[in-house]
């Protein structure tokens, strides 16, 4: 048993009722960090009227959930490398829920603000523990397809989670509390998390053999079992690999991706969460009452599942970086016209097409990320590039307060737009390809020794399941 051995094994597994079973486990996480996500941008203008606080202070909560986003990816994807998928994704699930829980009781915006970095810290380990783990276990030819599957279910939270809250934080003055009591509801997971075997690929890296190969037996006896017949892997010729260090993702092999990573996870974050976290607030202050704000708010974000479907088909069947910068491309168009429309439906409209689309972009960039690194700093390496993002969005929560009062409501709907079309750029000049290949041989450590090798070969002396 080794490394290729294991990649080789879950890559040649058909798609199964064990994989969706499997998808119906990571929606619960999924769907309600989703929930959390976008709990504060439908309570903050209930915020203002009642606790009259001002728009500053909104940048300041709202500036608290992304602290607390940064080092959950960066040091939640490290503990999730040492700890394992499983056990992290449970400890990350708590954390977020009992955030979310404390957001509701808070007496005063220094509360709130320390229960938005806790809850903030939950949501972004998990959603990043999520995404290794799903390119982990899922087949290669499939993975994208999987992925899209993932967001549509995360993504559903987002329009149930506007219209939980157009119901509550109008009813009185600690209505909006309820809806971080929604956000929460996740803290069931851990009841239900043994149903999901650890990833075979972690438990190689980290030396468990045994642990890999009784899960990839398991995993093979019930395809078996659903009439499949499993050809032998196809395992890679190349050297041994020894377990990476941290640093591995800034070595020359992988400094590029890193780096081209970090700046689409930080450009996409200004845009898609200037656009997300501001609205209701910035439709209240253009005049707009909070319960047509949170109305139209509910309407535009109907779109985020219908984005993610929109990624279903395309994701293995295109090159994920071409797709995700046509994509970004098309978010910029439609965000400045947002900003330049002033009528209902054409609010809505537009605001429909920014809201799926952002959540196309978002499926296939969810993709993307973690195929791009070694087993050993997956989890590490994506979680610092999504953490970039979350930290810069400490500072954009207080670059769109000061555009929106000394520039005006369009500048941040041009400033957003600007941020989408910088993504676009850099994906298509820095971006590696990815689409439809195993995670093993995305590293380019070992591309020309595998090229010398032969590239593939097949175990003959490996016995068909």
């Amino acid at each position: 048993m080794n490394d290729s051995l294991v990649a080789a094994r879950v890559d040649r597994l058909p798609n199964t009722r064990m994989h969706r079973a499997w998808m119906v486990l990571f929606a619960i996480p999924l769907f309600f960090d989703s929930c959390d996500i976008n709990t504060f941008a439908s309570a903050a203008p209930a915020l203002i009227r009642h606790w009259h606080i001002a728009i500053n202070e909104i940048a300041l909560i709202t500036s608290a959930s992304f602290i607390g986003m940064f080092f959950g990816a960066t040091l939640g994807g490290l503990l999730s490398d040492r700890m394992g998928r499983r056990r992290s994704l449970v400890v990350f699930v708590l954390i977020s829920s009992v955030g979310s829980l404390a957001s509701a009781i808070v007496p005063s915006v220094g509360y709130l603000f320390a229960a938005r970095v806790v809850t903030g810290f939950g949501i972004s380990a998990g959603m990043v523990t999520v995404m290794t783990y799903i390119a982990e276990l899922f087949p290669a030819r499939s993975r994208g397809t999987w992925q899209s599957w993932a967001m549509v279910i995360n993504l559903c939270a987002i329009p149930l989670t506007n219209l939980v809250a157009r119901l509550l934080v109008p009813y009185g003055e600690n209505g909006w509390r309820w809806v971080f009591v929604w956000g929460a509801l996740g803290i069931v997971f851990p009841l239900l998390v043994r149903r999901l075997p650890e990833s075979p690929r972690w438990s190689a890296r980290a030396g468990r053999y045994d642990e890999a190969d009784a899960a990839l037996n398991a995993m093979e006896a019930r395809a078996v079992a659903e009439g499949h017949v499993l050809d032998a892997p196809e395992v890679a010729a190349r050297p041994p690999e020894v377990r990476e260090p941290w640093g591995t993702m800034f070595n020359p092999v992988y400094r590029r991706r890193t780096l081209t990573l970090c700046a689409i996870w930080l450009l996409q974050t200004l845009g898609f969460y200037g656009f997300e976290a501001w609205v209701p607030t910035l439709l209240v202050h253009h005049g707009i009452t909070i319960a047509r704000s949170l109305t139209y708010f509910t309407l535009i974000n109907v779109g985020a599942p219908l984005g993610a479907l929109l990624a279903v088909y395309p994701a293995d069947r295109f090159e994920r970086k071409h797709l995700i910068a046509v994509v970004a491309l098309l978010i910029a168009v439609f965000g400045l016209l947002y900003g330049l429309s002033f009528t209902p439906i054409l609010i809505v409209t537009f605001g429909f097409a920014v809201g799926m689309l952002t959540q196309t972009f978002a499926t296939l960039l969810y993709s993307y990320t973690p195929e791009q690194f070694p087993t050993g700093v997956r989890n590490s390496a994506t979680g610092l590039t999504y953490g970039a993002g979350r930290i810069a969005n400490v500072a954009n929560a207080f670059v769109i307060a000061a555009i929106y009062t000394n520039l005006g409501y369009v500048t941040v709907f041009m400033y957003i737009a600007g941020a989408w079309l910088l993504t676009a750029l850099i994906t298509l000049l820095f971006g590696p390809r990815t689409t439809g290949r195993s995670l093993e041989t995305l590293n380019p450590a070992v591309d020309g020794a595998r090229d010398e090798a032969g590239s593939i070969g097949k175990l003959a002396d490996y016995p068909h399941r």
